[in-house]
């Protein structure tokens, strides 16, 4: 299985890199709740549809019954290797790509959270500025 701690380099436009988790972080990313939650369900939903198929990729991942003989044992190690073994096998990729949605759900939620402190900041501001 492939290693899941390495770390890949963030996707680029024109050169520069984009770090969403960093551009939620200083604020210049953020959801509104409404739209967020919208967007949160899609990933929540795409998250489920992945375990299912991971869940169900372990049935590719066995001998296949092809008989004994050379040819046979080696079709059935080279689809059981595509299923599982190999690092661009179906459950390799695929759990990349759970990773990938599930770190993507977070900062959706993340993105929520800074949009409704700045919210709270601003209300704050303006009911301090109304007491003046």
């Amino acid at each position: 299985m492939q290693n899941t701690n390495e770390t890949t380099p963030p996707p680029t436009i024109n050169g520069q890199a984009i770090e969403l988790r960093e551009n939620i972080k200083s604020g210049k990313v953020m959801l509104d709740p409404v739209t967020g939650e919208e967007l949160r369900k899609l990933l929540r939903e795409q998250v489920e549809q992945v375990d299912s198929w991971l869940a169900r990729a372990g049935r590719l991942a066995r001998p296949a019954p092809l008989g004994a003989n050379p040819v046979s044992d080696a079709m059935s190690n080279k689809f059981e290797s595509r299923a599982e073994g190999d690092p661009l096998s179906f459950v390799n990729v695929m759990t990349a790509y759970r990773k990938v949605l599930q770190d993507t759900h977070d900062q959706v939620s993340a993105a929520i959270t800074k949009y409704q402190q700045v919210d709270e900041d601003h209300r704050a501001a303006l009911t301090k500025l109304e007491g003046i």
